[in-house]
């Protein structure tokens, strides 16, 4: 997956799981600014992306994954590198 596909896809699943509306900005989400991003929209969050990509989170990573640029890098890291081709 490309990187601006996988950002893309990650945008989308993002503001899902926080209830965001379709063209909020994500790019500065993070749990102490969006309201929305409570431990129940956490979990849902970290399991769409487990499942979108293809990824196991570990328990550790999940509590330290607390914005989206966090998020972000986490999944370009371990879905196919510095966000290249899968």
């Amino acid at each position: 997956m490309k990187s601006s596909e996988m950002e893309h896809k990650l945008q989308e699943i993002v503001r899902a799981a926080l209830e965001l509306g379709p063209g909020t900005d994500v790019s500065h989400a993070a749990q102490a600014n969006v309201a929305s991003w409570d431990s129940l929209a956490h979990v849902s969050l970290m399991l769409a992306i487990e499942g979108e990509f293809g990824l196991v989170i570990g328990m550790r990573d999940q509590l330290e994954l607390t914005s989206y640029d966090a998020i972000r890098r986490y999944v370009a890291q371990h879905n196919g590198g510095n966000g290249g081709s899968a």
